[in-house]
């Protein structure tokens, strides 16, 4: 498994970071997704080579929000 952390910006309450968590978490390939409305970020792991970062922040875009890869 691998887990990659991305930014978030534009979320607005809890109730944001609970949609990204549903969204990004119907991608497939994905395991498990955390959302941090404080700390405005997403941890989510995956089975290598089963999803692309890209995949994941197009999920979380859907939302209205802007989101990108954090250096790992």
């Amino acid at each position: 498994m691998k887990t990659a952390t991305f930014r978030i910006e534009g979320m607005h309450c809890e109730g944001c970071a609970r949609t990204i968590e549903a969204l990004v978490g119907r991608v497939p390939g994905v395991k498990q997704v955390s959302v941090s409305f404080d700390a405005r970020e997403a941890r989510v792991r995956f089975g290598p080579g089963s999803v692309t970062h890209a995949a994941i922040v197009a999920a979380i875009e859907r939302a209205g929000l802007r989101a990108e890869a954090a250096a790992q």
